[in-house]
């Protein structure tokens, strides 16, 4: 199949065509900003980010040559956004088969910030052939969006690869980006409530945002600089590395769809903390493999009561049973085929 990707500079993007790449040859990738990916045949960029109407429009048609000239088989949009709006736009318009693939707040908050990306959203779901989803809270609200048959909107995950192998040690590994939505100050603040108790646990924070500096200085404030590091971003492997070294994986967003990172630490054998939200819920079970925040008390506090051992077992299991990369990869290949039974030529 001839596969053109559409997606923002993400490592979940990059992993995926990485391992799609083993099945399908002719993959393309079309982005808004130079970002070279050596599992794309081709690449190109053409870009939304403009105030300007006129500017917007010619993106548009840029779209439709680029469409003319691939023909792609199938195009696979990765993240609801102002780019698979056009693109599934004139996917619809030209007869091509599109697949979306939908990452969380795309769904579950953008829509509600307003009237016109309400607008867009629900015109990208229903313009795709089918739109994926790593999580059912996510599934519900695409429904409420735009109503469909619910084969249009299937569970599905990226894939987990296998995890790295090393002794645990008392580090306790945050990496998601240094933004708003992702509380790392009260993961920072979590660890300050632990830290007298349990001088011999560490904190790691991995990733970057433009929160970064303030969380530095959070850190010196509650005169941690010799219990937190900061290893800034960590590539595929680095990641791993750190799961399987880590005891604990905590990530506490205020919205979230199935985290990739999450899915990794829990495959690794770390106690994951996480939110009080649905999508939790679905992987894990508060107490029995991982702990999920509650008002009022710390997360990581009950973490460290936990069974490791026990924990560790259960996780690895439900993981590799749901969500292993090679059954992932599989079923999407076969929602690009039915896409493509849809759009007969």
């Amino acid at each position: 199949m001839k596969i053109l990707n559409v997606g923002p500079d993400s490592v979940h993007v990059s992993s995926y065509m990485q391992y799609l790449s083993k099945e399908e040859k002719e993959l393309s990738l079309l982005t808004e900003t130079e970002w070279n990916v050596e599992y794309a045949k081709e690449q190109f960029i053409i870009s939304f980010r403009s105030l300007n109407p006129l500017n917007i429009l010619r993106s548009y048609y840029s779209l439709k040559r680029l469409l003319r000239k691939l023909k792609p088989d199938v195009v696979h949009i990765h993240q609801v956004n102002r780019v698979a709006y056009f693109m599934s736009r004139a996917c619809k318009k030209m007869n091509v088969p599109c697949v979306i693939t939908a990452w969380g707040s795309d769904v579950l908050l953008i829509p509600q910030q307003n009237t016109f990306y309400r607008y867009l959203t629900k015109k990208s779901l229903h313009f795709a052939d089918c739109v994926t989803a790593d999580s059912k809270d996510m599934i519900q609200k695409m429904q409420e969006l735009a109503p469909a048959a619910i084969e249009k909107y299937p569970l599905l995950q990226y894939g987990i690869d296998e995890a790295h192998q090393a002794q645990k040690e008392m580090i306790i590994y945050s990496n998601r980006l240094h933004l708003p939505n992702y509380r790392i100050d009260q993961v920072i603040r979590y660890f300050h409530g632990i830290h007298a108790d349990h001088p011999e646990w560490r904190l790691v924070i991995g990733a970057n945002g433009t929160e970064t500096e303030g969380l530095e200085k959070l850190v010196k404030e509650l005169s941690l600089l010799e219990k937190v590091e900061f290893v800034g971003w960590q590539d595929p492997e680095q990641n791993k590395d750190w799961y399987a070294r880590s005891s604990i994986f905590i990530s506490i967003p205020q919205s979230d769809g199935t985290s990739v990172s999450l899915l990794e630490a829990m495959l690794a054998g770390c106690i994951p903390v996480v939110p009080d939200l649905d999508v939790s819920k679905e992987w894990i079970e508060d107490g029995r493999n991982g702990v999920i925040e509650k008002m009022g008390d710390n997360p990581l506090g009950q973490a460290l009561k936990m069974d490791r051992k026990s924990c560790a077992e259960i996780n690895i299991q439900l993981v590799n049973k749901t969500a292993s990369r090679a059954q992932c990869i599989a079923t999407f290949r076969e929602i690009y085929r039915k896409s493509i039974a849809k759009h007969p030529m």
